[in-house]
């Protein structure tokens, strides 16, 4: 499964080379253990290219202050992510998943 996001305060931290941690997304732990292996993109405008994306290898959930309860995504960049894009049909608010099977 893969998801695009509109991404537009930067909240992207490095944690060593090539890989980065990308939060504070509402989602439920359920789909966001799906998406393990799969790639995220990230977009400023659901109808502009990505600029930035990768693999997700795992996550975490916040566990205090405002962000509480939300998914934290740990990504490896990926080149082939940045420039992609996709139709405006299946976004929800501000994510759009591919490949949730119904």
């Amino acid at each position: 499964m893969n998801i695009h996001l509109i991404e537009q305060s930067n909240n992207f931290v490095k944690l060593q080379d090539n890989m980065w941690e990308s939060g504070w997304w509402k989602l439920d732990e359920s789909k966001a253990q799906k998406l393990i292996g799969g790639e995220i993109y990230f977009h400023r405008k659901r109808q502009e290219p990505s600029f930035y994306g990768g693999m997700i290898v795992g996550y975490r959930v916040e566990q205090d202050g405002q962000n509480q309860g939300r998914i934290i995504f740990r990504l490896q960049h990926s080149q082939s992510c940045r420039n992609v894009r996709t139709d405006k049909l299946g976004w929800s608010k501000q994510m759009k998943i591919i490949g949730l099977g119904h």
